[in-house]
């Protein structure tokens, strides 16, 4: 599956718009990816864990114990990739400001493997190597369906992604005219989940 037909299960559960939209962060652009609309079909998620898995494979590396997810939507595509690949997944989760695994625990010095469904700058991502290296274990590469990361970023480990989905921001005075011509649409952020009790 290339990254064209990716992108297609993304259009096809409506997780990537397309037209003139006023992001959550003020920028314009002429997509949105709204990933959590993908969560929703088991199934899409199994296809494209599937082929996260081959690509996995592809670079040979499988040697790690555990899949970690820093977020619930990287939970998800973690347990399918590692069912199918029959490894561990947990959630790295943040708890007094600290990323931990709660009460999950894996052995000092372990190999993990990081798995997202979308990355976005990198950031999440190099915070979780840095948490995972502060409890002694190793992180061998970061996984995900779509990589929208800097072509700068550099995470020390392989980012094997799906698709590369590099979107163009703009400033509100600096919207192309054939992107203006368009109404945009105003995006809400997405509120966290949280866990009660």
């Amino acid at each position: 599956m290339g990254p064209n037909a990716v992108l297609d299960v993304f259009r096809e559960t409506d997780a990537l718009k397309e037209g003139h939209f006023v992001l959550p962060s003020g920028w314009h652009g002429s997509a949105y990816l709204q990933r959590q609309k993908l969560l929703e079909y088991p199934d899409k998620v199994e296809i494209l864990a599937s082929e996260l898995v081959k690509k996995i494979a592809a670079h040979q590396l499988l040697n790690f114990s555990h899949f970690v997810a820093p977020s619930l939507g990287g939970l998800i595509v973690g347990l399918q990739t590692a069912r199918i690949m029959q490894k561990s997944a947990l959630w790295l989760r943040r708890e007094g400001g600290a990323l931990t695994t709660g009460p999950a625990t894996i052995p000092p010095k372990s190999n993990v493997f990081i798995v997202q469904d979308v990355v976005g700058t990198g950031h999440l991502c190099l915070s979780t190597i840095e948490a995972l290296q502060s409890l002694s274990l190793n992180t061998v590469g970061v996984g995900c369906f779509i990589d929208r990361s800097l072509e700068d970023t550099d995470l020390g480990v392989p980012l094997i992604s799906l698709a590369p989905l590099k979107l163009p921001v703009y400033a509100a005075e600096n919207v192309p005219k054939e992107l203006a011509e368009i109404p945009a649409i105003e995006t809400t952020p997405v509120e966290p989940f949280t866990w009660h009790d």
